[in-house]
């Protein structure tokens, strides 16, 4: 019973400790489902807090990329419209035509667009941009415009680069995918094409010129042809294999792998729209404002290069918080997507849910700081954005010069060496105001000097002026509405001269056109009412340096210039130097010396030093001195020099070869006399530029001609020398030529001192002559030191081997030989030749008057000499080189017009300034304007059946009409032609854009002046003449009659005229016609005077006296009044007479020409009466002129 008893306790004792196990695994589950529970409830509330925010920007994302889908189809078609059609455009035509024409035409027709969408949305993001200026691109909008177009347009890009801006990054970006270059013509260039389509690389096509050569034809249409699994193109009779892009599987697909890019340095070419549909034609031309945003850069890049880190680190930090937002957010969703169950237990996924939301907090408050950081960085790039705008400046008027001259080229690389020099060279400065204005004063005129050394002394007033007239633009100091009246001078003839006794007519006009600006409507009433005050003002020596009269002083400097223009244009060039230097500083007023060693620190290998020539420079003696500062002399063996010349190129290319590896220097003269070889010259130093000795340098030296390339000229540093001008300086240089060695072997030294003095002042006055235009030269000689010396030489050896002075013997030799070798015009000759008459006589020993007031000195030692010279030339004159004082006013004026046409040429063509009319609007203007006043054509064949005697004068004339016909139908026809081309109907050729150029800038059009007569006028002008002398014809036909007076400059062929004299008078006296002469006999009549027709001979008038006057109450040639520089001739009687016969005593055969440039203009002989010696005259440069232009 007790066992039985304790059995039952122990089985209770089970059962109740199974219970309790029971009941404790019971509340252990209890428990573990509580926790489960408590840890889901977490989890549950940590996803709904997670996603709660992912929810909110998720939502946002969805309904953000909905809205987008909604609006793709406009920002597509503006995306992909640009880069189809955008890149062959500037930076503001593309600008106009995106925000002008595209986008409103979307919004007119209901497309839905983003509002205020920009096309480089889709085609690229900052840290590509960023990517592609680590490789080269420069850091402005249109540049990286142009290179999202290139990676992304479907057609091979064609890229305008003069500045070889695009070409420097496609090379850094595409070499390390083994880029082959190439340039189509050069040998082998085909093989280059078959490589890079085989094996898939990249092919660079460089300097093309406006055709591509038709064996490419196909791959640039890429009319590709599919062969079984190949893919081909026909090169030429050629099937090429292409290699293509595979697939993510590793499969071929019919995409080409290779890549084309075709560059040409021309700024403006014209391909054929074949060329341009099957191309993307890219223009990266650099612009002002682009290159100014990558001057900025490199000015904080100097500066600050703290901002621009910061910048290039955003850049990066924004890059890297997009690429892991991507990344978290793509894990979240991947993990979202893939999760099986109950998602609560998926702790792994909530835990990104967590962090993905702390990390978009973060980058959140760190976007915020960044944003507000690159605004301050973007401020601080602004403040030195003045800097970058006065670079961008310079360097397009740089641009501009070779527009003056072909010689004048520079490369964007260089000058960016130059701008970057500016900066190291800026004095420091406290404050960041003043740091940036040492910047802006260094910069403009370390640029300033850089040009200016390479400028002949005739460009460098209108490049500073230039320079002047765009600061002051952009300072608000300039209107253009004044730039355009003191470039065109415009003149109103409306209203009579009432001070006609000393303000010429063309200034009055002047001053009439004038009155029409606000600021001067009251100067022709004052100027009249206060004239006492004026003419004192107009008459002074130095006008441009004297207060204007009354309140007028008050005007600002450029104003006053506008005076100045107006009535004493021959002071124009000096007025304008002063403004010059009041607007930019009194150092650009001042001569930038010749500093070889300076130039020389710039140069390198690869930057050759080039001379550019003018007659009596010796460049080479200037290397040579530099050279044995810095042992490199001929004796060394460390300098080659070689005078270019008919089989010398060999040489040449010795010499460069022997010192790029030996470390010399190498200089070419005069190589524009072999402009065959030029070149090769210009690949030779492409391969000179790397890999040889660091002291190697190349010199160059040339007389400015078109032939020399523009990749050398570009690499240069250019080099101007001129001689000095002025009879002193002049008179001095010729005397530094030689020491008193030269007359010690003489046994005759005080005849050889007076004859060498007198070759000098020859020299002198011969050289000098040359500024003043036709009237000292009809042609310019390059008249040099050469010459002086060879004459000295001669006259010592003829004077050591005669007993008496060979005079005439010496004057052929000097007149005839030695300088008379250049000359090439008989009036010239004959000029030459009376010189030599004048100062190489026997006179000469005991002393001679050279002109008035300067007397040939004793013997004298060479120092003394120059001592006399020093002393008694104390002012120049244009007497000292036989010439009338107006000849200096004729020079200066001249001068003044030159410097403005140049800037005129150099002028923006188009609208200037708020209302003015544009280019076409312009031109649509004048052209009906000279479609309305344009005469009917003469009907030949009824004039011609009207004539019934047939005389040598019918036969002028009607040759005169048929030839005005033939101008009258050209411009007819090329103004309709260009008529139907501004509206529409014609597609614009060069011929007629050139047509459209010429009449926006006032010049007579090139195919108009082919078929016209040599003119020097403006074609307002010109078209006014032209009228004037169809009227002259239209009087004829109407009765055939010769008129009593012919306006013989009216006449096409002035020359045919006096031929149809000399035939009447042959044929009425039954003379030979070959031994016939002109006569001429000046009458006292003017044309209005003229009753009836002489009976023999014919009358004529339309001439002009230059470098003299007719005196008619005397009937003879005497000087000149001041200031009429071309007083009219009256009527002359023009008559044939038996040579032999002909009376030519106390008469000066006076040239006739057709315009005031002479030369080839020559007409005819007039023998003109005078008391006064005909050497004078001659000296004097006289000459009759049919039609002269007042500037």
């Amino acid at each position: 019973a007790v066992r039985q008893h304790v059995a039952n306790l122990e089985a209770r004792k089970a059962e109740l400790q199974a219970q309790l196990e029971e009941a404790t695994n019971v509340k252990n589950e209890l428990v573990a489902k509580a926790e489960a529970t408590a840890k889901r409830l977490n989890l549950a509330q940590r996803l709904v807090d997670g996603l709660k925010d992912e929810g909110v920007r998720w939502t946002d994302s969805v309904a953000s990329l909905d809205h987008k889908m909604k609006l793709l189809v406009g920002d597509v078609m503006l995306s992909s419209s640009f880069i189809a059609y955008i890149a062959p455009f500037s930076r503001t035509f593309r600008e106009g035509l995106v925000d002008t024409k595209w986008v409103p035409d979307i919004i007119e027709r209901k497309i839905p667009m983003t509002d205020g969408y920009e096309p480089m949305t889709l085609l690229t993001d900052p840290s590509t941009t960023a990517g592609w200026r680590t490789e080269g691109l420069p850091a402005d909008p249109l540049s990286t415009q142009n290179a999202a177009i290139i990676t992304r347009c479907a057609r091979f890009p064609l890229i305008i680069d003069p500045q070889l801006q695009a070409i420097n990054w496609i090379t850094q970006r595409e070499e390390p995918n083994g880029l082959i270059r190439m340039v189509l013509g050069t040998k082998g260039y085909l093989d280059k094409v078959i490589r890079s389509l085989e094996e898939g690389l990249p092919l660079l096509i460089e300097n093309m010129g406006e055709t591509i050569e038709a064996v490419l034809d196909n791959m640039i249409a890429r009319a590709f042809i599919k062969k079984g699994s190949k893919l081909q193109v026909k090169l030429g009779d050629r099937d090429t294999d292409v290699a293509v892009v595979k697939n993510d599987a590793g499969e071929p697909t019919s995409d080409p792998l290779f890549r084309v890019y075709m560059q040409t340095k021309l700024p403006n070419p014209h391909y054929i729209p074949e060329l341009q549909a099957q191309t993307t034609l890219v223009n990266f031309t650099v612009t002002e404002k682009g290159l100014e945003d990558q001057l900025l850069s490199t000015v904080v890049g100097k500066e600050r290069p703290d901002l621009l880190q910061e910048q290039s680190d955003l850049v990066k930090m924004q890059n890297e918080f997009t690429i892991q937002l991507k990344t978290l957010e793509d894990n979240l969703l991947y993990l979202l997507a893939t999760a099986e169950g109950d998602i609560l237990s998926n702790e792994a996924l909530i835990i990104t849910l967590e962090e993905t939301k702390a990390t978009v907090q973060d980058i959140n408050a760190k976007v915020a700081v960044a944003k507000v950081k690159e605004v301050e960085i973007a401020q601080a790039f602004e403040a030195y954005r003045v800097n970058g705008n006065r670079g961008s400046l310079i360097y397009f008027l740089m641009n501009q010069l070779s527009v003056v001259d072909h010689m004048y080229q520079y490369s964007l690389a260089a000058f960016n060496f130059i701008f970057n020099k500016a900066l190291d060279k800026a004095p420091a400065a406290e404050t960041l105001k003043e740091r940036v204005v040492s910047l802006q004063e260094s910069i403009t005129f370390t640029l300033f000097a850089f040009v200016t050394r390479g400028l002949f002394e005739r460009h460098r007033l209108i490049f500073s002026t230039q320079l002047a007239i765009k600061v002051a633009m952009l300072s608000g100091e300039l209107k253009p509405a004044e730039l355009d009246m003191l470039i065109a001078a415009p003149r109103s003839n409306e209203k009579e001269n009432p001070q006609g006794s000393w303000l010429p007519d063309s200034a009055w006009g002047a001053v009439q056109a004038l009155s029409v600006m606000e600021d001067f409507a009251n100067l022709p009433a004052d100027m009249d009412g206060s004239w006492k005050r004026w003419k004192e003002w107009c008459e002074h020596e130095q006008p441009e340096s004297q207060p204007l009269p009354q309140e007028w002083k008050r005007l600002g400097g450029f104003q006053q210039l506008l005076i100045v223009r107006a009535v004493r244009p021959d002071r124009m060039t000096l007025a304008i130097r002063n403004w010059t230097m009041q607007v930019l500083g009194s150092a650009y007023g001042s001569a930038i010396n010749f500093d070889l060693p300076l130039s020389f620190e710039d140069s390198g290998p690869a930057v050759p030093i080039f001379f550019l020539l003018s007659p009596g420079v010796d460049a080479t003696s200037e290397v040579r001195a530099l050279g044995r500062g810095l042992g490199k002399t001929e004796d060394l063996g460390k300098l080659m020099t070689v005078s270019l010349g008919q089989g010398q190129e060999p040489v040449a290319e010795k010499a460069l070869d022997q010192m790029y590896h030996e470390g010399g220097w190498a200089m070419l003269e005069n190589i524009e006399l072999v402009a065959n070889w030029l070149p090769k010259l210009e690949k030779k130093l492409e391969q000179l530029e790397e890999g040889g000795d660091p002291d190697f340098r190349c010199f160059l030296s040339a007389m400015p001609q078109n032939v020399v390339p523009v990749p050398i000229l570009q690499k240069s540093i250019k080099l101007t020398n001129e001689p000095p001008s002025g009879l002193k300086a002049n008179l001095k240089r010729a005397f530094l030529n030689f020491t008193e060695a030269i007359w010690e072997g003489s046994s005759k030294q005080g005849e050889f001192k007076s004859i060498i003095f007198a070759l000098c002042f020859f020299h002198s006055v011969v050289c000098e002559r040359r500024k003043f235009g036709p009237m000292g030269w009809n042609r310019g000689y390059p008249f040099n030191p050469g010459d002086l010396k060879d004459s000295i030489a001669v006259a010592n050896n003829y004077l050591e081997a005669s007993t008496k002075i060979p005079w005439d013997d010496l004057r052929y030799l000097f007149g005839e030989i030695f300088y008379g070798g250049h000359i090439t015009d008989n009036w010239d000759r004959r000029l030459c030749s009376t010189f030599l008459l004048a100062y190489v006589k026997e006179e000469l020993i005991e002393g001679l008057q050279l002109f008035p007031g300067f007397t040939s000195p004793a013997a004298m030692t060479h120092a003394q000499y120059l001592e006399f010279i020093d002393e008694v030339i104390e002012r120049e004159t244009p007497i000292a080189y036989g010439l009338h004082p107006n000849s200096e006013i004729n020079f200066m004026t001249r001068e003044a017009a030159d410097l403005f046409k140049t800037v005129s040429d150099l002028s923006p063509k188009g609208a200037s300034g708020e209302g003015a009319m544009t280019l076409g609007e312009k031109v649509k203007q004048q052209l009906d304007d000279i479609l309305d006043k344009l005469p009917e054509m003469f009907i030949m064949v009824d004039v011609i059946d009207r004539i019934d005697d047939q005389t040598p004068y019918t036969g002028v004339f009607v040759q005169e009409c048929e030839r005005m016909n033939m101008l009258l139908f050209e411009i007819g026809r090329s103004l309709r032609e260009l008529d139907a081309g501004l509206r529409g109907d014609l597609s614009i050729s060069e011929k007629m854009e050139e047509l459209m150029l010429a009449l926006f800038s006032g010049k007579v059009p090139e195919t108009w002046e082919k078929l016209a007569w040599p003119s020097l006028a403006a074609l307002g002008g010109w078209l006014v003449n032209m009228l004037e002398r169809q009227k002259q014809l239209a009087d004829w036909t109407a009765d055939l009659n010769t008129p009593k007076v012919t306006w013989i400059s009216g006449l096409f062929n002035p020359q045919a005229f006096l031929t149809a004299v000399m035939q009447t008078t042959a044929r009425k006296n039954e003379w030979p016609l070959d031994r016939l002469v002109t006569i001429v006999d000046v009458t006292k009549k003017s044309a209005e005077e003229i009753e009836g027709a002489t009976r023999e001979g014919a009358l004529i008038h339309g001439l002009f006296c230059e470098g003299a006057r007719w005196d008619m109450a005397a009937g003879v040639l005497e000087d000149s009044f001041m200031k009429e520089l071309y007083p009219a001739m009256p009527v002359i009687l023009v008559r044939a007479q038996l040579i032999d016969k002909a009376d030519n005593k106390d008469q000066y055969m006076c040239p006739v020409y057709m315009t005031q440039s002479r030369s080839h203009t020559y007409v005819f002989t007039a023998g003109l009466r005078t008391k006064q010696p005909s050497a004078k005259w001659i000296m004097a440069g006289v000459a009759l002129l049919m039609s002269v232009i007042e500037a």
